[in-house]
């Protein structure tokens, strides 16, 4: 299968340019949070003129600012191990819950900001989860906390009066990071959805050539079954023809000067057996070349008949109807009838003769009959050529029975379904 590996570098080469995307996005994180580290940490400096919220002297606010720059610093490693070291989801889930904890002690002790070292160390998580379901936990669990931090914060400092910029500072860092988790959480829903295509259309690319595949390979076995099943008939029609073919002519060689009659009888069915072999070979080379003959079947079918009584004191009459059959069911009822003919005149001596081949709808219907000596059905034993026969009709679905008397000649009714009709929706195939 050929497509499949020619396809395997680029899909590689896709692959390793998309760790890289995700690479890059992650070192501009990196640098966006040392931005916003710096941005809390200043901002934490600035208030050294007045007091700290939670401090509430001036050293003691200072001394706040360098626990800001300190855990503003833990985050900026954590995020270096996460970028650079661990690659792992499973691996980072230790280096998560410290963020948690050090975002929840960064939003206690900064003046303000906080809230977007949250969004960058959260953009972080978001490309390394797998599902949305991880992103919404991890965003519902941080800002639970930033939420829980502050009411206990302002309840601490029973700061009321100034309840309505502290909830304008909670909503602005709220209304930020919700709508950074939608607007990233969509990039990276269409971006999985997206990658999920491109490995179904690559699977979906990779079953197709593997059905063309094995398509080809059953093509091939098919070709091989049918040209195997065509040399087993040659081998055992052509085969028993020429075999007949030398033994009649033996006979007549043998019967010339004491039975000139007999032995007339014998060169007449040795003819008849040649051209059946011949007509076989032919109709063989036919199918495995991919050709049909341009005459229809009855035509066909009338020119054996005639054939057969040229230069002979034979007497052949028929009804065929125009029946369109399929190419095994045709080589069957042409074999079936070469064989008829032969039979009632080496083994029944016959003169005349009448066939007949009927569309009955449901059947088609075949006849043959001679005016030969018959035989006892009692003591009738099947040969080759008819015991063949009673396969082959078996084979194709159908019946057929053999009725003679003695003095009264031999009968041959075969009954094939209407399956063995040519599909007019589609030729056959060889």
């Amino acid at each position: 299968m050929s497509a499949p590996v020619q396809d395997r570098p680029a899909q590689q080469g896709g692959r390793f340019n998309e760790r890289n995307v995700l690479q890059l996005i992650r070192i501009v994180l990196l640098v966006l949070l040392a931005v916003a580290g710096a941005v809390v940490s200043l901002s934490s400096f600035d208030s050294f003129a007045t007091l700290h919220p939670v401090a509430g002297r001036r050293w003691e606010g200072t001394a706040f600012a360098y626990v800001t720059v300190g855990i503003s610093l833990a985050l900026f490693v954590l995020m270096v191990c996460k970028v650079f070291a661990v690659k792992s989801f499973t691996k980072k889930i230790g280096f998560y819950v410290a963020d948690t904890v050090l975002l929840t002690a960064l939003t206690l002790f900064s003046e303000a900001y906080a809230y977007l070292s949250y969004a960058i160390v959260l953009s972080e998580f978001y490309l390394s989860a797998p599902s949305l379901r991880d992103d919404s936990a991890m965003f519902g669990a941080n800002f639970g906390l930033y939420t829980l931090t502050n009411v206990v914060f302002y309840a601490i400092r029973r700061e009321l009066a100034n309840a309505f910029a502290i909830s304008s500072e909670y909503f602005t860092a709220l209304s930020v990071c919700v709508l950074h988790f939608v607007i990233f959480n969509f990039a990276m829903i269409v971006w999985r959805k997206n990658r999920q295509i491109e490995e179904n259309l690559r699977e979906l690319e990779e079953g197709r050539n593997e059905l063309l595949h094995a398509y080809d390979k059953l093509e091939e076995a098919t070709l091989i079954e049918e040209r195997n099943r065509i040399a087993k008939e040659i081998h055992d029609t052509a085969g028993h023809s020429l075999t007949t073919v030398i033994v009649q002519t033996e006979a007549a060689r043998l019967a010339l000067e004491k039975d000139p009659q007999k032995a007339q009888r014998c060169i007449i069915a040795a003819n008849l057996q040649a051209k059946n072999c011949l007509e076989q070979l032919r109709a063989s080379v036919h199918l495995l070349s991919g050709k049909r003959d341009s005459v229809t079947f009855k035509s066909y079918l009338e020119t054996i008949l005639e054939e057969s009584v040229v230069g002979t004191d034979l007497h052949i009459r028929s009804r065929i109807d125009d029946i369109e059959l399929s190419d095994e069911a045709e080589r069957f009822i042409t074999n079936t009838l070469h064989e008829c003919l032969a039979n009632g005149i080496r083994h029944g001596g016959g003169t005349a003769f009448l066939f007949e081949l009927k569309d009955a709808g449901n059947y088609v219907e075949f006849l043959f009959s001679d005016n030969g000596k018959g035989a006892d059905m009692k003591r009738f034993k099947e040969g080759f050529g008819l015991s063949g026969m009673r396969a082959k009709a078996e084979a194709l679905g159908g019946m057929i029975h053999f009725t003679s008397e003695e003095g009264e000649g031999f009968e041959v009714r075969l009954s094939l379904p209407r399956s063995a009709k040519r599909d007019k929706n589609r030729s056959d195939s060889v």
